[in-house]
C-alpha cells in the first residue's frame, strides 16, 4: 500500500473510533447525566440516537 492509501486509512480508522466513542457516550452515559448539565449541550436530542443508524442502515442496504 501506498503512504496515501495508508493515510486514508488512518483517517477512517480514526473516523469511525470517533463516531463510535460519540454514539457510546451520547447513548450509555448521558442518560445517567441530570438534564441541565453542561454535557447535554455537546449531543444532539435522544431521539436522534435511533433515527440516524436507521437511515444509515437504510442508504447502505440501498447500496448494496
Amino acid at each position: 500500500a501506498t503512504g496515501s492509501d495508508q493515510a486514508v486509512g488512518y483517517g477512517i480508522v480514526l473516523f469511525a473510533g470517533a463516531v463510535f466513542i460519540y454514539y457510546s457516550l451520547w447513548v450509555i452515559i448521558l442518560p445517567f447525566v441530570e438534564p441541565g448539565q453542561f454535557l447535554h449541550q455537546l449531543f444532539l436530542p435522544r431521539a436522534y440516537a435511533v433515527i440516524l443508524p436507521l437511515v444509515a442502515g437504510v442508504v447502505l442496504l440501498t447500496f448494496i
